[in-house]
């Protein structure tokens, strides 16, 4: 069962839901939800899969509400303002469990905050992995453009092969000069229709215990 919490950002307060993993708590995990204003919350199936994937391996997880959403403070920000409460939410992770290794992921909207969070970071406060399941890295119909980061470090692209909404074709011209590995689900839409098992088993296989 998750714990509300609140902690304080630059515009408020930021909802945060905790998950406390059984037995020891190894380290823990900060994991952000897709876009708010289409429905995105800290309960959508993927970044509730990540949370659960984070939790089987004894890490305690924090799941903010982005900027004027749940209970959280202030107003949608376009990933900017969100991007400064994603990184208070980490410092008062970090806090908490000052030796304890740090991992992050991040769903669509959410993939694009943790990305731009992860890009801002000191290297060696940077989480040990991160999860990035259909990050946005270019122009997305109807909404807006993304700018992301170029990221280097130990990090997860899962993607669907037949997103509509983040598209395959914009991620590969993303990350082709970074030389990165994309993990691809053939027949996957954006939200990952029908692929839960396939993403647990990828993640299980990406994750170091």
């Amino acid at each position: 069962m998750s714990e509300p919490i609140f902690i304080q950002g630059l515009v408020g307060q930021i909802e945060v839901f905790v998950d406390y993993p059984q037995g020891d708590v190894k380290g823990f995990a900060v994991v952000c939800h897709p876009h708010p204003l289409q429905g995105g919350t800290p309960h959508h199936k993927v970044p509730a899969l990540l949370a659960q994937m984070f939790l089987e391996r004894g890490y305690m997880v924090y799941r903010p509400s982005f900027r004027g959403s749940g209970q959280s403070e202030g107003v949608h920000d376009e990933g900017f303002g969100e991007t400064e409460d994603v990184l208070d939410v980490i410092k008062f992770a970090r806090q908490s469990h000052p030796h304890l290794p740090f991992y992050a992921g991040g769903f669509s909207f959410g993939a694009h905050v943790m990305a731009k969070a992860f890009d801002s970071l000191a290297v060696e406060i940077r989480p040990k992995q991160m999860i990035l399941c259909g990050l946005p890295t270019a122009t997305v119909a109807g909404l807006r453009h993304y700018q992301t980061p170029a990221l280097q470090g130990d990090i997860m692209f899962l993607h669907g092969e037949a997103d509509e909404i983040t598209l395959l074709s914009d991620l590969i011209t993303w990350a082709k000069p970074q030389r990165h590995i994309l993990t691809i689900l053939p027949g996957a839409n954006h939200f990952f229709t029908g692929y839960l098992k396939q993403m647990r088993l990828a993640i299980s296989r990406f994750l170091v215990s």
